[in-house]
């Protein structure tokens, strides 16, 4: 008995001494994913995005190819278009990829035989661990409702080409809303200053939406142009402003499911001479106005860089001064009140 435990003793002494063999931490995985769509909600007209992801650890000799089929809803959004095919093939999981075949297959092409789908093969240096983006998809919303993608079959394959078993991808959703974007262009009366020095553009007049939800406020650009994105279903009133000025409205803005997505309210010229906002022009403004009049260094808030500005609206059309042009502009609206109509 002394002889085997002696012997027992040795082995466990020998085992103990011996430098561990290295073992992974990790269990071979591989999975196939579709990321959420973005944005969400989207908008009849506008783009959604997915991304089709692959994750792979410790695949011996490494993932080297992957093919998809991705279903969606004709009715709901068009065929996904890209520059270069129905899909943006991307580096993130096989670097530079060789290989890449991507095309949209009518019903009949598709696993199931139930919607059209993009047909998508991408291969490339075998990656035995690597998480990445493979491919991108662009859907364009057609209809309101829930738009989803379903990948209906999907293979990895290995650099031997053997199938490599893995978790599919579930389908992602997107809800798609009706939305309008109402542009158009606001002018003010003597703007720009000219031929006084100083000049002036049209920028800086505020744009804002009230109705079934309010939007805004943004700012006319340096030729009066805007754009007011996202209104919802319903009816609206669209007010432009800017100091000195009388406001004017376009009322009666109505947004119905199905119609154009894009309203264009053409121009609205503001009138001048409403120095203290009160929405009339009479002698309170003369009055502001001869009060400050030579002033040769006015504050011009569409001279600013962002709008920030605070502007001086004695100084109508924003020539930097204070001066007769100023006192011609508002004497000629004298009675005028606002809002004014937007035509």
């Amino acid at each position: 008995m002394k002889t085997y435990k002696l012997i027992f003793i040795i082995a466990l002494v020998l085992s103990l001494s011996m430098p561990a063999m290295t073992v992974s931490a990790q269990t071979p995985s591989a999975a196939v994913s579709l990321t959420a769509p973005v944005p969400n909600p989207s908008v009849v007209g506008g783009d959604t995005t997915l991304n089709l992801a692959i994750n792979v650890v410790n695949i011996n000799p490494g993932v080297g190819g992957v093919e998809v089929y991705l279903g969606y809803n004709p009715t709901m959004v068009a065929p996904p278009t890209t520059p270069n095919g129905a899909a943006e093939v991307l580096p993130d999981f096989f670097g530079t990829s060789t290989v890449n075949i991507n095309e949209v297959l009518p019903a009949a092409q598709c696993p199931g035989g139930a919607s059209p789908c993009v047909h998508l093969v991408v291969a490339g240096p075998p990656q035995v661990t690597q998480n990445g983006t493979a491919a991108r998809f662009h859907f364009r919303g057609l209809a309101e409702g829930s738009a989803c993608f379903t990948v209906l079959q999907s293979v990895l394959v290995d650099a031997n080409g053997f199938n490599v078993t893995h978790t599919p991808a579930t389908q992602q959703c997107v809800t798609i809303q009706y939305r309008v974007t109402v542009t158009g262009t606001v002018q003010r009366q003597g703007v720009p200053a000219n031929p006084n020095t100083g000049g002036g553009t049209r920028a800086c007049s505020v744009v804002t939406a009230t109705g079934t939800t309010s939007l805004g406020p943004v700012n006319t650009d340096v030729n009066g142009a805007f754009q007011l994105p996202n209104l919802q279903i319903g009816s609206y009133t669209v007010r432009a402003v800017y100091p000195g000025y009388l406001p004017s409205d376009k009322t009666g803005i109505t947004v119905v499911a199905g119609g154009a997505t894009t309203v264009n309210l053409a121009t609205t010229t503001l009138r001048g001479g409403d120095v203290n906002g009160d929405n009339a022009i009479n002698i309170l403004d003369i009055g502001s106005i001869i009060s400050k009049f030579g002033l040769a260094s006015a504050s011009v808030k569409s001279a600013s860089a962002n709008c920030t500005t605070a502007d001086e609206a004695a100084d109508i059309n924003d020539d930097g001064r204070v001066n007769i042009s100023d006192l011609a502009i508002a004497a000629g609206n004298w009675g005028v009140v606002g809002p004014t109509v937007w035509p």
